[in-house]
């Protein structure tokens, strides 16, 4: 399954939601996302102790709600893209953990600090 393929799944909905604004009064564009996520994330952790495909099915709405909460925040013009969340966790992830080999490096705390200070000079630089 391609996660991209969820996603457009997800923006789509978005779209159709701000098409027919009038008819969807409980969409507040990503506050509702974000208290959806909150409560999805709770049912999966009620679903730990019981059958896997439970909290396989909660966890795809935990995806799901993440996905959707994401193209609400684009659209709300706070993130730029679904993708740029993608590839600086990536980027991020692949940092602290060696790429070529997929272990983990032991220096996961100097590069948390590294990418600190670099996050905060894109910001210092970051213009509209």
């Amino acid at each position: 399954m391609d996660i991209e393929k969820l996603n457009q799944l997800s923006e789509k909905r978005i779209k159709y939601f701000l098409k027919n604004w009038d008819s969807m009064a409980w969409y507040k564009w990503s506050k509702s996302y974000w208290e959806y996520l909150e409560k999805e994330i709770q049912e999966a952790k009620n679903e730990l102790n019981n059958h896997q495909v439970y909290l396989e099915d909660e966890l795809g709405d935990v995806l799901w709600d993440y996905l959707c909460l994401l193209n609400s925040l684009k659209v709300e013009w706070k993130i730029s893209s679904v993708e740029k969340v993608l590839e600086r966790a990536f980027k991020k992830y692949s940092e602290r953990i060696d790429i070529k080999t997929w272990e983990y490096n032991g220096k996961w705390e100097e590069v948390k600090q590294k990418q600190k200070k670099e996050i905060e000079n894109e910001v210092k630089n970051f213009k509209n």
